[in-house]
């Protein structure tokens, strides 16, 4: 028992380092991966989503959530950090950090005593599937796509549309909002977005923390 408890401990801090590589990639990945895992832990703890789940289970699927865009360290720096739209071949590479974070938590067999592995592998991959089987990898479609990828995928969307990128400036609030009600990002799950919207007012604090934070 005392083996394995050392081999978790030692999971997760593998599992923190990547995310810290993440954000040494993108200066805006560090304050990104915080707040997708305190949206992910809202939309478990907080609605119907995550119905039946433990707190032991919400807090390893907010742990993988920080791995979602853990792929992206495979992108090179002038496409991750381009201050523009990227062109249609751009995006294909972009497009392919979803199999490269799955593939590079499959090279790590430490990683693999953690529970919250198979949590991070399938959200690294599926995150930005859609429900209407329109994006990628794997066309997933409906419940094809699994309750943890589909929080991450809404959450990145959130967090994405409200914040400023390298290649963009943050949207004002109702803009987001009516982006993700209306599937201008994708179409979302019915049900994921009502859970959504049932807490979102909680969610928005995450944004005024920062901006007075920077402020």
């Amino acid at each position: 028992m005392e083996q394995a408890n050392r081999m978790v401990t030692l999971s997760q801090g593998m599992i923190e380092s990547l995310a810290a590589a993440i954000e040494f990639r993108s200066e805006e990945s560090g304050d990104h991966v915080r707040r997708i895992h305190d949206i992910t832990v809202c939309l478990l703890a907080h609605t119907a989503l995550g119905q039946g789940m433990s707190a032991e289970t919400v807090h390893h699927i907010a742990l993988a959530s920080i791995l979602h865009d853990v792929g992206k360290i495979a992108v090179p720096d002038a496409i991750l950090n381009k201050p523009g739209r990227l062109t249609p071949e751009e995006f294909e590479i972009m497009k392919t950090h979803t199999v490269q974070g799955a593939a590079l938590l499959d090279r790590i067999p430490q990683l693999h005593e953690h529970p919250a592995y198979r949590y991070a592998r399938d959200i690294a991959r599926h995150h930005h599937e859609r429900w209407d089987d329109r994006f990628y990898p794997d066309g997933l479609k409906g419940g094809e796509i699994s309750i943890p990828a589909q929080v991450v995928s809404i959450a990145d969307v959130y967090d994405a549309l409200s914040c400023k990128r390298v290649y963009k400036d943050a949207f004002p609030r109702e803009q987001v909002l009516n982006m993700i009600r209306t599937g201008a990002c994708g179409v979302f799950n019915p049900h994921l977005l009502e859970c959504f919207f049932s807490v979102e007012e909680e969610l928005s604090r995450l944004y005024q923390k920062g901006k007075n934070a920077n402020g």
